[in-house]
């Protein structure tokens, strides 16, 4: 019942948690991480970006987000 965007949504939470090894959006429950879904996008900083990752892994993650 979900169109394409929920994969390219779901491949930058997979990136995102390659990238910084946590998830982008954290709730103990279903309801919790769609209400922080909801609530608050993520955006990578360029001063966020961990060592050996690019400005350009960043927008591509932010763009997926």
């Amino acid at each position: 019942n979900h169109g394409i965007s929920v994969d390219y949504f779901a491949l930058g939470v997979i990136t995102y948690e390659f990238m910084f090894g946590k998830r982008p959006y954290l709730g103990k429950s279903r309801k919790e991480i769609r209400d922080a879904i909801i609530a608050d996008q993520i955006h990578i900083k360029k001063c966020d970006i961990p060592d050996g990752w690019s400005m350009e892994a960043a927008d591509f993650i932010n763009k997926l987000l």
